[in-house]
């Protein structure tokens, strides 16, 4: 781990981030992914959007491995997460932040104290330089030093947001992972975390799928953006790619940005 404000953006061993491969998801008699398929490069921020009831949430636990499907395989920064052992899978997760909807602070621990959870759990480190990577993160989210003793219930939305992505890119993370990044924000904010997000992807090289249904965000900093409907993936491209393509559900959700 460095100290800089900024890391250099990383050189990849790899070609593809992250891949999905034939995913095949059931609940009950009930079949919500029907063999879907993506690609992302590193350095991309992607949009994973989709109806109701699609599985996009179903499909990001997937990537992360905290749900199995019934088939197909993926692929996170090399590592086969349906198949690798334990300690390669503990390796993995220091390498991928996670901001969920909704923040999920930590209400009875400070702000720093959130943030330096996962640097703690991850390495013995002395307490000195763990308050300076905490002030360094929250640097990097746009908050000042002060907020690291603020309670999160002190906190606006805004700055909750900006908390649990400080929380997420805690150990440098390669790959960040949105559930809803804007929702229940106000359109000034939700502008303003949207251009953070796009500002770090470029800055540091951080790939970013982000489960979204914000149509400004989508349409604002997205390098690629995948389709689920009917089971499976209906489009994959940018947005210039993905509002041509005929199906009733894109015709229908992208004319709300006209």
């Amino acid at each position: 781990m460095t100290d800089s404000f900024v890391s250099a953006p990383r050189e990849s061993a790899f070609d593809y981030a992250i891949e999905v491969m034939n995913i095949v998801t059931r609940f009950g008699d009930q079949t919500v992914h029907d063999g879907v398929s993506f690609k992302v490069k590193p350095g991309r921020v992607v949009s994973l959007i989709g109806g109701s009831g699609t599985g996009k949430s179903t499909l990001l636990k997937e990537i992360l491995n905290l749900q199995l499907p019934q088939a197909g395989s993926i692929r996170l920064l090399g590592v086969n997460v349906l198949e690798a052992e334990e300690d390669q899978l503990q390796l993995l997760r220091r390498r991928y932040g996670v901001l969920f909807q909704g923040g999920a602070l930590f209400s009875g621990l400070t702000v720093g104290e959130n943030i330096a959870a996962p640097i703690r759990e991850s390495m013995d480190i002395e307490e000195a330089l763990l308050c300076k990577l905490v002030e360094l993160r929250l640097s990097l989210t746009g908050l000042s030093a002060d907020t690291a003793v603020k309670m999160p219930s002190e906190l606006s939305g805004g700055m909750v947001k900006r908390v649990a992505l400080a929380r997420a890119m805690a150990l440098e993370p390669e790959v960040l992972f949105l559930d809803e990044p804007t929702s229940g924000l106000d359109p000034v904010n939700a502008r303003a975390f949207d251009s953070l997000i796009r500002t770090l992807a470029d800055a540091l090289g951080l790939t970013v799928l982000m489960v979204t249904h914000d149509l400004a965000s989508i349409k604002g900093i997205s390098d690629q953006i995948v389709v689920l409907a009917d089971g499976k993936v209906i489009a994959d491209g940018t947005y210039q790619e993905v509002v041509k393509t005929e199906h009733t559900w894109i015709a229908e959700y992208f004319s709300q940005a006209e």
